[in-house]
C-alpha cells in the first residue's frame, strides 16, 4: 500500500476484535495445562531431563499447531472487522426541483381590492405553497422593487423561508419602483449558485410585467429557466382587467410557464405543479453527488485465516492442540 493508503488504514467494525478475548482465555487454559501436566511429571522425573522427554514427545508439534490455529483465528477476527484503507464513489440520485419564488413588493401590493389586502394574500399563497407536503427540492426566495432582495438562498427547508414571510412588508424596502428583471435575474443567478443550470421561477406581482421582464424571461427560458406567474389582482377589476392579465400571460409565454389569477384555494397552483412535475421526470435521477464509501477489504484477510487452517484436517491435529 501506498503511503495514503497506509494513513487511510482502519478498521469498519472494530468491535469484532473483542472476539478475540475467548481465544485468549483458551490459549491461556492450554498454557496453564501444560504447565500442570509438567509439574505433575516432575514427581516422577528429574525436570531438566523431563522437558527434553517432553518435547522429543512432540511438544515442538503440539506448539506449531498452537501458532497455526491462532494466526488462523487472528486472520479470521481481522476479515470481520472489516479492514479498508480506499474508496469507491456511489452515485446518489435525488429529485431535483429548484425553484425561486419572486415576490414583488412595489406599493401596488398594498391595495384592496383583495382582502384584507394583495400583500397579505400573496403571503397566504407562499404559505400554502411552501407547506406542501409533496413540495421537493430545493427553494429561494427573493423579493423586489426597483431593487432586488435576497431573503433566502435555496435551500430544503421551507419552513425556514415560510417564517420569514410573514415579516415582509413594503416598508422594509429602501427604494420603490417596479424592475422585474432584475428580480428574474437575480432569481437565475440564486439557480446558478446553488449549481443548478435549469430550475422554475414563481413571480407572485400586483403590478403587471413590464417588457423588459418579459424579454429576460424569454431568455431565462432558453438557457432551461422556466418562469411562471400569478396575478395578486381581483378577477373583477375594474378597468379592463382581461387586457391587464395579458401581460402576465405575456410573461408566462416568453417564461415557457404558466399564468395564473390569484385564487381563494390552491386552484391557482395546479398547473404550475403540473409543470413542475413535467420538469422532475426529466431530472429525477439526475446524479446528485458522490458520496465516498469505504471499501471493505476484510476478504482478502480470510485466504491466510483458510491456509494456516488447513492443518485442520490433517490426522490428531486437534489432539495436539488440546492435549
Amino acid at each position: 500500500m501506498d503511503p495514503i493508503m497506509v494513513s487511510n488504514f482502519h478498521f469498519l467494525r472494530p468491535w469484532w476484535f473483542l472476539a478475540l478475548l475467548p481465544a485468549i482465555v483458551l490459549f491461556g487454559n492450554l498454557l496453564r495445562g501444560q504447565i500442570a501436566t509438567l509439574q505433575g511429571l516432575s514427581a516422577l522425573c528429574d525436570m531438566d531431563l523431563l522437558k527434553h522427554l517432553v518435547y522429543q514427545s512432540g511438544q515442538s508439534k503440539r506448539r506449531s499447531a498452537l501458532v497455526l490455529w491462532t494466526l488462523s483465528y487472528l486472520f479470521l477476527v481481522v476479515s470481520l472487522a472489516g479492514p479498508t484503507w480506499s474508496k469507491y464513489p456511489v452515485s446518489v440520485y435525488q429529485s431535483i426541483a429548484p425553484r425561486v419564488l419572486v415576490l414583488d413588493m412595489s406599493d401596488a401590493m398594498l391595495e384592496r381590492d383583495l382582502k384584507p389586502d394583495r400583500l397579505t394574500r400573496a403571503k397566504f399563497k407562499l404559505h400554502d405553497l411552501l407547506t406542501r407536503t409533496e413540495l421537493a427540492g430545493q427553494t429561494g426566495l427573493v423579493v423586489f422593487t426597483s431593487q432586488t432582495f435576497v431573503v433566502s438562498p435555496l435551500t430544503e427547508d421551507a419552513n425556514t423561508i415560510d417564517s420569514l414571510v410573514e415579516s415582509l412588508t413594503p416598508q422594509m424596502m429602501p427604494v420603490t419602483g417596479y424592475r422585474l428583471e432584475r428580480a428574474l435575474g437575480k432569481a437565475a443567478d440564486l439557480l446558478h449558485q446553488a449549481g443548478y443550470a435549469q430550475g422554475q421561477i414563481l413571480v407572485l406581482s400586483a403590478e403587471p410585467p413590464n417588457v423588459a421582464g418579459i424579454e429576460k424571461a424569454d431568455q431565462l427560458a432558453r438557457e432551461g429557466i422556466i418562469t411562471s406567474v400569478i396575478a395578486v389582482q381581483s378577477p373583477a377589476q375594474e378597468g379592463g382587467g382581461v387586457a391587464i392579465f395579458d401581460w402576465y400571460k405575456r410573461l408566462a409565454r416568453a417564461g415557457q410557464g404558466v399564468a395564473e389569477i390569484i385564487a381563494n384555494d390552491n386552484s391557482d397552483l395546479t398547473d404550475w405543479s403540473k409543470l413542475e412535475k413535467s420538469m422532475q421526470q426529466h431530472q429525477i435521477k439526475e446524479e446528485k453527488d458522490k458520496i465516498p464509501v469505504w471499501r471493505d477489504q476484510g476478504r482478502w484477510f480470510l485466504i491466510p485465516a483458510l491456509l494456516f487452517f488447513l492443518p485442520a484436517f490433517w490426522r490428531r491435529w486437534i489432539d495436539r492442540v488440546m492435549l
